[in-house]
């Protein structure tokens, strides 16, 4: 019966790709309906780059937060991130559905290349549609098809996926061998301008060919990996010149003890997921040492062991195999991850493999081995049970990710532990709610789990200092208030949010000098910072500078064409220094016009 299958497919591949599709849909089709939500405020709905098409040729030339200012800066270069979000807000703004649907797509076409990589690697279709459907329902993959701002995940997964098949063909053809392993390298180089995840297909390739073993020498392989190899260079030495620094990580290539037991740990933990991809969420902290507790991390080292030690069995099984940890090697690196340490969306394509060497073992290994006279009676309705229980899974989970509001009730019930969850509660009391009691509460459990993470993350003290500080200005204690913003600009002195509200605490008592000190630190922290600009313009107008205060609303309406009360107190500001024409011209730019 296996046989037959694989043959039904080999003869109607046109409409089994369909199939594949068909069924990704039913269980991520619902993310059209959803909203934006946690980052994707801010990289989509607030981003200058995206609301002013004058300022997109900077996505190319800062890190992925750097519409943020200078303290955003990051270790992440990713341009075609945001370039693709750019490009969807050309063609329909803010509209969410189009943004989902554009990740939706991606996804559908990695499921048909995941698809082909396993025909490709296994020559059994039924194995390689199996493998497909593994990944393709695997609930890990919710959060980057679910959520806008996993873009990069959803891009380096293709692209990567594309170009190591591309280098399949490479491999297996002696006609235009050069032209396909140049066109592999292009497909690379774009998945790195994605996410950095990729800087892993050159230790991938020599993984391929350590484990299918050939007669031909590796100086000739080596010749073959140059291209690849010159992708990588190309993209570090853009990195470099645009971030000034290969990583924000010190002594890169001296690797301490406590980053090796992290890194054993978070791989026992990202295989665990797999495997038991139940409770999944954004926020889930990192105990290390009970991780290396558990058996997990231990049986993975060993199936690796084995893997290579028996390799010559079934080479693309154990390729497939290895797949796994030399993908994920990126995200075992703690020092190279922000927040969190392990993510569903890091599993995106090191999972790839893994699906597929599920699947081989399941219906060729365990056949072959054990000798069984029927494995379709046994493992065709476990197969279907298992794809059942994950589409269960994926139906479960894609409406969490509908609104902020289901995203952070879900991830507080799930993760009570994790600091940032306890950020955004306060920001829902306190803004929301008015519960000013309970959000102070919340902020400092916030401050008290942030303390004791395994690594601590600034902005969530920095933010609920801040949060702090406006409860005690709101109940009438000024002094508590300003204490608290005062530790929040030293603990990080280039963020411009502090500024922001040490600037509002003054302007409302009329010292606009004091208010204006503050909010021109706020500009030169970040320069985009339009709201900075707007009051530091008002308190210009109010300290009799209306020229001063022309130029910052007009630097504030350059950055959102859109801020219609810039351009209006620009004309005003202009009006007051006597240049009647000048204000005249800019009423007529105006987009109430």
């Amino acid at each position: 019966m296996l046989d037959r299958c694989d043959n039904l497919l080999k003869n109607h591949s046109a409409v089994a790709k369909w199939l594949l599709i068909l069924v990704t849909v039913a269980a991520f089709g619902e993310t059209l309906g959803n909203g934006f939500v946690y980052d994707d405020g801010k990289q989509v709905l607030e981003n200058p780059f995206l609301r002013n098409p004058h300022l997109w040729r900077r996505i190319f030339t800062g890190s992925v937060w750097s519409f943020e200012g200078h303290a955003a800066e990051t270790n992440f270069y990713r341009p075609l991130h945001i370039f693709s979000h750019w490009l969807v807000w050309q063609v329909a703004g803010a509209n969410t559905a189009a943004f989902h649907l554009y990740q939706l797509v991606f996804y559908c076409i990695t499921v048909l290349l995941v698809y082909k990589l396993g025909r490709d690697m296994l020559a059994n279709h039924l194995t390689a549609y199996a493998g497909a459907l593994i990944w393709a329902l695997h609930p890990q993959h919710v959060e980057p098809v679910c959520w806008v701002s996993c873009v990069p995940d959803c891009g380096c997964g293709l692209f990567f996926l594309l170009a190591f098949i591309i280098f399949l063909r490479a491999e297996k053809s002696q006609a235009k061998r050069w032209t396909w392993h140049a066109l592999g390298a292009a497909m690379y180089f774009v998945s790195l301008l994605f996410k950095e995840m990729g800087v892993s297909m050159p230790l991938l390739l020599a993984t391929y060919w350590f484990v299918m073993k050939d007669e031909e020498g590796w100086w000739r392989k080596g010749l073959r990996w140059i291209p690849y190899l010159a992708a990588l260079a190309v993209y570090l030495r853009i990195r470099v010149a645009v971030l000034g620094h290969l990583s924000h990580a010190p002594n890169l290539w001296k690797v301490p003890p406590r980053v090796i037991e992290a890194a054993i740990a978070l791989l026992g933990q990202h295989t665990k997921l797999f495997f038991w991809p139940v409770e999944l969420n954004d926020f889930r902290n990192f105990d290390m040492a009970a991780s290396l507790r558990s058996p997990w991390p231990w049986i993975t080292l060993l199936a690796l062991a084995l893997t290579v030690v028996f390799r010559k069995h079934d080479r693309p099984l154990a390729f497939l195999i290895l797949w796994f940890p030399v993908t994920l090697l990126p995200c075992l690196d703690v020092r190279q991850l922000s927040y969190p340490l392990i993510a569903d969306r890091f599993a995106f394509l090191p999972s790839m493999g893994l699906s597929l060497a599920v699947a081989s073992f399941t219906l060729h290994t365990i056949p072959k081995y054990f000798r069984l006279r029927h494995p379709e009676r046994v493992l065709v309705p476990a197969f279907g049970v298992a794809m059942a229980l994950l589409s269960v899974q994926d139906l479960r989970a894609v409406p969490r990710w509908r609104t902020n509001d289901t995203l952070w009730n879900y991830s507080y019930d799930a993760e009570p532990k994790s600091a940032l969850v306890h950020v955004h509660r306060a920001l829902d009391l306190q803004y929301r709610n008015n519960d000013l009691v309970r959000a102070a509460q919340e902020y400092q459990t916030a401050i008290q789990l942030n303390h004791g993470a395994f690594v601590q993350l600034t902005t969530v003290t920095y933010d609920s200092l801040i949060g702090l500080g406006q409860i005690a200005a709101l109940e009438g204690r000024p002094d508590e208030a300003l204490m608290y913003f005062h530790k929040a600009v030293d603990l990080t002195p280039s963020y411009s949010s502090g500024y922001d509200v040490l600037g509002a605490f003054y302007f409302p008592r009329g010292d606009y000098a004091q208010a204006a000190s503050y909010f021109q630190r706020a500009v030169r922290a970040n320069p985009l910072d339009v709201g900075a600009r707007f009051f530091l313009g008002t308190c210009f107008l109010k300290l009799g500078r209306p020229a001063d205060a022309a130029q910052q609303f007009h630097s504030a309406r350059e950055t959102d064409p859109d801020y219609k009360q810039a351009f209006v107190a620009e004309a005003a500001a202009l009006d007051a220094a006597g240049d009647a024409a000048g204000a005249a011209r800019v009423r007529r730019e105006s987009p109430s016009q």
